[in-house]
């Protein structure tokens, strides 16, 4: 698994699954409370160059990469979630963040400008509207080793854990519990998930992967009451704590 999103209106997760030999990219919605696909291993006419973006509402924006050695040039098309066709698709757009009912990016073709897309015609509107964030998930603060706060929970996995975490953190305190991923060396560079209560008790020990050569962004997100993440690239996970 490469990605994840989550539909809030439709409580669904997206996921996004990359096969590196086959140079191959499908995309599932998962039912978050049953755990059951909605739909599978989707594939589009590009099988390798896109990635899933955003979602808003009933549909999932899509970013295509139209030149593999020039990262700025990108197409966006949007999908909708329950008809399971393209609603529409825009050659020259890079975006940026996304409304209940807009996409704001950046285009190229007349100079570097900022525009705003209908969501659900992707046309251009007249009056760029700033965008409000309808992001329902919450997600964590992540700190790298020469920030202080990075300093401060080190200090606490080790006094509480015997821990040492190197490298990077992600932390997130959210309705009286604590999440931290964190990195340590077993040789190998390995992530863990732990979540605390306001009380230090441990409610989940999670491994979630090792051997790894990176550190990742967003390895786990709140939505629902539930805390979402992958382990070992290829289980997701959904644990309720509120």
């Amino acid at each position: 698994m490469w990605n994840t999103l989550a539909s809030v209106k439709n409580n669904l997760l997206l996921v996004e699954v990359r096969n590196n030999d086959k140079k191959k990219v499908t995309f599932s919605a998962v039912e978050k409370e049953r755990g059951e696909f909605l739909w599978r291993d989707v594939e589009f006419d590009e099988p390798w160059w896109i990635s899933m973006a955003a979602t808003s509402g009933d549909i999932i924006l899509f970013t295509i990469y139209l030149e593999t050695n020039n990262p700025d040039k990108k197409a966006i098309f949007a999908y909708h979630i329950f008809d399971r066709k393209v609603l529409w698709w825009n050659n020259d757009f890079s975006l940026i963040s996304v409304s209940a009912t807009h996409a704001t990016g950046l285009a190229t073709k007349y100079g570097m400008r900022t525009v705003t897309l209908d969501l659900t015609t992707g046309n251009e509107v007249d009056e760029a509207t700033t965008p409000e964030n309808n992001d329902e998930v919450i997600r964590p603060q992540q700190y790298l080793d020469d920030n202080a706060y990075f300093a401060t929970v080190k200090t606490f996995l080790s006094r509480k854990f015997n821990l040492l975490p190197v490298i990077a953190l992600e932390y997130l305190e959210y309705d009286s519990n604590i999440f931290i991923s964190f990195y340590i060396q077993e040789p190998g560079l390995a992530n863990y998930l732990f979540v605390l209560s306001a009380e230090g008790e441990v409610l989940l020990e999670q491994k979630l992967g090792d051997q790894l050569h990176g550190i990742g962004l967003d390895t786990f997100f709140v939505l629902s009451g539930c805390v979402v993440f992958v382990k070992d690239k290829v289980e997701l996970f959904s644990y309720k704590f509120v």
